[in-house]
């Protein structure tokens, strides 16, 4: 089955994740299907404003539950069995754990038994190797996430208006296609995963075609009968790599933050992707470039 065909259930253990990370999580899940069934489990009157407000935006249900014991967590207990009724009723084939909880490796284990795909989501440093191996995939929050990010930011469903649709379509085919191209159909499907309220003609375009035409950078071509989307980087990584050079050679230092770096990167490169040159973060563009050391969130030439 096709990532994009899973009908999943998301299941948080919200005792066990920050609000901060559920964004970054619904974008992943856009990727692989429709959610079906979303819910956060905890004793919801221990949550902040923050946790309440992006469950909302994101139409997650909390499940609500007391720590009837000292020591034992009622929550984990709960979602659990409510994961194996959902298995067992056959309302989905996919499930989102997104906890760092090594407790539910059991239960990993035995939604793959009963023939689900299972995608564990949580912190690297927390999650045992036991839970790792037990899901299907694992996902790392530190890997869904930019490192230039205010970690402090609050952050809720990202918003598809008019001024960001143009960038939000180049990182879905960045992210999701091969080589910079993907299938129009593909695209479609990931949009409205991402967005529910996703149509072409909030934007002034009938068809999806349409408004990826009127994008900068991106063109359409037919093969047999399947429609693909091409974005074409004018980005090189040798111009790229003399600019950041150039910029960190003018510093006293020689040195700077990666954050101030990619913001005077941009100046000279409006629009400036890094993923269009094959790079996941960053830093590991900066990293790549010869004569360059990155430590933490600085750079430094050597």
């Amino acid at each position: 089955m096709d990532k994009n065909e899973y009908k999943i259930a998301l299941m948080i253990d919200s005792e066990n994740v920050s609000h901060k990370y559920i964004h970054l999580v619904m974008n992943e899940i856009s990727k692989y299907g429709k959610i079906v069934i979303a819910r956060f489990y905890g004793d919801i009157n221990n949550l902040s404003k923050e946790w309440h407000l992006t469950a909302q935006n994101n139409a997650i249900k909390p499940v609500h539950q007391y720590n009837v014991a000292q020591g034992k967590n009622a929550a984990d207990i709960a979602m659990a069995l409510d994961a194996l009724e959902m298995m067992y009723q056959e309302k989905v084939n996919a499930f989102f754990l997104v906890t760092s909880d090594s407790d539910f490796t059991p239960l990993a284990l035995k939604l793959r038994e009963g023939g689900m795909h299972v995608v564990g989501v949580g912190n690297e440093s927390k999650a045992s190797k036991a839970f790792v191996a037990s899901c299907n995939e694992f996902k790392y929050f530190e890997y869904l996430n930019d490192e230039e990010e205010d970690s402090t930011e609050e952050v809720n469903q990202v918003s598809s208006s008019s001024e960001d649709i143009d960038e939000i379509i180049k990182s879905i085919i960045i992210e999701n296609g091969v080589d910079n191209r993907i299938q129009l159909s593909r695209l479609g499907d990931i949009l409205t995963n991402r967005f529910s309220d996703f149509d072409a003609r909030k934007y002034g375009h009938k068809t999806l075609s349409s408004l990826v035409n009127s994008i900068r950078g991106l063109s359409m071509s037919t093969e047999k009968t399947t429609t693909f989307v091409t974005l074409s980087s004018k980005l090189s990584m040798a111009d790229v790599s003399k600019t950041i050079l150039n910029i960190i050679s003018k510093n006293k230092k020689k040195s700077m933050v990666l954050t101030k770096l990619k913001q005077e990167l941009e100046k000279q490169y409006p629009g400036f992707n890094y993923k269009e040159l094959q790079f996941t973060r960053f830093s590991s563009l900066v990293a790549s470039i010869e004569g360059l050391s990155v430590d933490k969130n600085a750079v430094q030439m050597k």
